[in-house]
């Protein structure tokens, strides 16, 4: 061993053993509504332990553990919530985030499956909608509403996307299209979902009070063109489960049943060319190999090939937080 190697240390190595746990605090804090309780002001273990119904003796290292990845502060012995998580994790705030702990407590357990998915070939946590009981699949689907009202907001402020008729493809449980048409009275909304899915959609869209703007439609893109002439498509999350083939025949199938003029928005992670960022997008698929048999998130001009393949045109990629992009291009209008 030469006089550099000896002097090395492991601190990257170190570093990233030490990163995993602050996220794990944050799953267990959102797990146990830990954020709730202190919406009213500043409480001590001992306090917030009795809102929980739990043991200080075990909660108390998860406050501490808390307050150094950033989500609670601490003084003297009374914690209380940083501005963030009062906006984002409070149950009941408008922006509440709380409800993915399961979808990501689902999907960050996959990953410890990766070496053994990449030796067989398969995914080891495979993600089999099909099979999946139908409480635990409503629970998955939930979880991704947070993100999905999210992308409502965005693509109304942004993208004026506030009337008209659009088609949520591989719309879950409805949160995309319930919340743009609570954002939006003159717009409609039909989910288009797999068979196996479509009563989690009806139940959730009922639920959500929306069922005489909200429609259902059990279909698959992959196989065709759906019913209907839409203003806009979205496709959020959806072709980063297919292989390429698959997503390319979607974004097809999804311009076909566009009006002239309509836009397509494909909302999901997105990789840059180099396939090196955004660092979000990256890790997430790691992720992906574990749960999808050909799924990645594709680059940026994966995506754009697509749309321009399909006869889209502007087309315009916009990025997002966490890895996500938007990438929208529009049906040119019939001549004359």
């Amino acid at each position: 061993m030469d006089n550099d190697a000896r002097g090395l240390r492991p601190d990257t190595f170190n570093r990233h053993l030490g990163n995993v746990y602050p996220a794990l605090a944050m799953l267990a804090g959102m797990q146990l509504e830990v954020f709730t309780p202190l919406a009213d002001g500043p409480l001590t273990v001992d306090e917030l332990a009795a809102h929980l119904g739990v043991r200080a003796v075990k909660l108390r290292p998860l406050m501490y553990a808390l307050v150094v990845a950033g989500m609670v502060t601490v003084d003297g012995e009374r914690f209380a919530n940083t501005a963030e998580s009062q906006a984002f994790l409070v149950k009941g705030s408008p922006r509440y985030l709380g409800g993915t702990h399961g979808a990501y407590a689902d999907l960050w357990s996959a990953t410890l499956h990766t070496a053994a998915s990449i030796r067989s070939g398969v995914p080891q946590a495979r993600h089999d909608f099909a099979r999946m009981p139908y409480p635990e699949l409503k629970a998955f689907m939930r979880g991704l509403d947070a993100g999905a009202g999210a992308t409502a907001r965005r693509l109304h402020k942004d993208f004026a996307l506030d009337h008209g008729r659009v088609l949520d493809a591989g719309g879950g449980a409805g949160g995309l299209a319930v919340a743009l048409c609570a954002l939006a009275p003159a717009l409609t909304a039909t989910v288009a979902e797999l068979a196996n899915v479509t009563p989690v959609t009806r139940e959730c869209v009922a639920e959500a009070g929306m069922t005489e703007r909200v429609t259902v439609l059990e279909t698959d893109l992959v196989v065709g063109p759906p019913p209907g002439v839409y203003d806009a498509v979205i496709m959020r999350a959806l072709l980063q489960v297919m292989s390429a083939a698959d997503a390319a025949a979607t974004v097809r199938h999804g311009v076909a049943a566009l009006a002239p003029g309509g836009r397509l928005f494909v909302v999901g992670r997105t990789l840059d060319d180099s396939r090196l960022s955004p660092l979000d997008a990256v890790a997430a698929n790691v992720m992906f190999l574990n749960i999808y048999d050909d799924g990645q998130a594709y680059t940026e001009s994966e995506y754009r090939g697509w749309l321009a393949d399909a006869g889209l045109v502007d087309i315009e990629r916009h990025e997002l937080a966490g890895g996500y992009s938007i990438v929208v291009g529009r049906k040119p209008c019939m001549a004359g």
